[in-house]
């Protein structure tokens, strides 16, 4: 006998996140997703269910069905989900462990062995006690045998993995993403690391478990966490009052710290404890010590914002562009004879880097500086400034593309080749490095598809970078080519044309794509701080977006771009 779920269908809209080392293509591998936290989607707001216990006389197959259906039911430690079980197997199941989502109907098949039955289902992803989520392509499939045992004549589940299993309709409104921050290296801006929590009171202490848990995979080595390895919680809860939220730690969290590692603790528990719509302000406390703060500390910067002039190629020379208007970059010299292409701006404004028209040389110049080559290579990407000045870049050799920093004022002789040995043959198309300067973004091809990913930027103590991490991969619908920074969780990306219409998508790093008009020969993309500052290249036309649509800007000039 088969029993298929009276569950209704429901696909659950988010961003596609995957581990590369599930993956072997894109999108059919292993991603990780993300839903925006609204306004009202904080610690007060809860989903509130309330599943049916298990029926008198029920099947095997009936009660198992109402076990997985009781999954949305947290009330009591998930005390509906758990009468569905057996007493031995209540006392020790474990019901955050692992969230299985799956994709549409599951299936109960019989077998030959009284009491055991056979689930399936289409996963579309997982969520793991620290709330990491990895998400599965389509047609990924899930089996389990399942025994049930017979307890004073009713039938109850005795044998089942640990977690809830709930469907991706289900997931929309049981869990709710929180992004925990990390520092920088040099603790100079805030790193956001997206998590997955079950919306039901005790979210907040959840929330701090996992940050001083430390990073998601991608992120180690890039970020610092300001929490020693000994910090835990000294009571399982996070009470919040009045918009307070109180956090407190065992003895054991002294040992080893200082007063400044302390206060840069308490700045990164309000960094991340705040994103709660309940939470205003954070006490720290452990033993009978309370967590001061220097008011002169000067917090890590959150989502640095991105200024609004542009540089540009216009009539073969580097100019400026901003308000509608192109001027001259004063005192840059000449460099029309270098047919220059895809420039690049420092955060400060003052210095530019830029390929020649073949893509084989990399070159910068400034205000009263002469130009000079930084690096020589073929397919050469289009540089990109971190926030520390180095001059990012990636190109071809023996068909295998490599990844190449310039230090601040460096040449090809103090040049830096940073280690990714998970490349492979994946070929870069563009590398954009965040703006918190610890995240690369990659447009890579492999295979004939298209790969948007996100890696981290793991440096020494110099900041000089050394590596990128194994990355995890944000899935774009079709083709591109190109990708650039709007936030610090969202992108645009697109597939150029010079002469097709393509359409630009907007891909927050937690909520729904977003695709703009289509734009006619669309060559080039720019963002600067937000949606409302993404401009492109058509032709010898700058465009702006004006709400969906493109705006033209009436000036004459190609490969626009804000700094960074």
């Amino acid at each position: 006998m088969t029993v298929k779920s009276a569950l209704v269908r429901g696909t659950l809209a988010v961003l596609l996140i995957c581990t590369l080392g599930a993956c072997s293509s894109i999108p059919t591998a292993g991603p990780v997703g993300t839903i925006e936290v609204t306004a009202d989607a904080g610690a007060g707001a809860r989903f509130v269910n309330n599943p049916p216990p298990p029926p008198q006389g029920a099947s095997p197959s009936g009660i198992l069905e109402g076990f997985l259906v009781a999954g949305i039911g947290v009330s009591d430690d998930y005390g509906v989900a758990r009468s569905y079980l057996t007493p031995a197997l209540a006392q020790t199941w474990e019901p955050e462990e692992e969230i299985t989502i799956y994709r549409s109907d599951f299936k109960i098949s019989s077998t030959p062995t009284e009491g055991e039955l056979q689930l399936q289902m289409e996963v579309a992803g997982y969520v793991d006690g620290s709330g990491v989520r990895r998400n599965v392509g389509p047609g990924t499939t899930e089996s389990h045998t399942v025994r049930l045992e017979q307890v004073q004549g009713e039938w109850r589940v005795a044998d089942i993995p640990n977690g809830i299993m709930i469907s991706a309709t289900d997931a929309e409104n049981l869990l709710q993403s929180h992004e925990l921050y990390f520092y920088s290296s040099g603790y100079r801006y805030w790193v956001p690391d997206v998590r997955w929590f079950v919306n039901r009171q005790g979210i907040a202490a959840n929330i701090v478990q996992s940050l001083i848990a430390g990073p998601a995979a991608y992120l180690q080595g890039a970020v610092t966490s300001a929490f020693p390895e000994n910090a835990a919680l000294a009571v399982e809860s996070v009470p919040i009052e009045s918009g307070t939220a109180t956090v407190d730690f065992t003895a054991e969290i002294l040992a080893g710290t200082d007063d400044l590692q302390r206060q840069q603790m308490k700045q990164q528990l309000r960094a991340t404890l705040t994103g709660l719509n309940t939470v205003n302000s954070v006490e720290v406390r452990a033993g009978q010590l309370s967590f001061d703060e220097d008011p002169d500390l000067v917090s890590a910067g959150l989502n640095p914002a991105v200024p609004s002039r542009q540089i540009v190629i216009s009539e073969n020379e580097l100019a400026f562009f901003e308000g509608g208007q192109l001027t001259p970059a004063d005192d840059v010299p000449s460099v029309s004879h270098l047919r220059p292409r895809d420039p690049a701006m420092s955060y400060d404004g003052q210095n530019f880097a830029f390929l020649n028209r073949a893509r084989t040389q990399l070159l910068a110049t400034g205000a009263g500086q002469a130009v000079r080559t930084l690096t020589t290579g073929a397919g050469l990407t289009a540089p990109s400034y971190d926030p520390a000045n180095w001059i990012w870049t990636a190109g071809t050799s023996n068909e295998r593309s490599y990844v190449r920093a310039v230090p601040p004022g460096g040449s090809s002789d103090n040049a830096v080749d940073v280690q990714a040995p998970w490349l492979g043959s994946r070929t870069i198309s563009e590398i954009r490095i965040s703006r918190d300067g610890a995240r690369a973004l990659i447009v890579a091809q492999q295979s004939g598809q298209s790969q948007l990913l996100l890696s981290g930027v793991s440096r020494n103590e110099d900041g000089v970078p050394q590596t990128l991490g194994e990355p995890i991969s944000l899935n774009a619908p079709g083709p591109i080519n190109t990708a650039k920074w709007v936030s610090e969780t969202s992108v645009v990306v697109a597939n150029t044309s010079t002469e097709e219409p393509v359409t630009a998508i907007v891909i927050p790093f937690a909520a729904d794509p977003e695709e703009l008009q289509p734009l006619d020969g669309l060559q080039h993309l720019s963002a600067g701080t937000g949606r409302s500052n993404i401009y492109a290249q058509s032709g010898n036309n700058i465009f702006a977006v004006v709400g969906n649509t493109w705006g033209n800007q009436g000036v004459a000039a190609i490969d626009p771009a804000f700094a960074g």
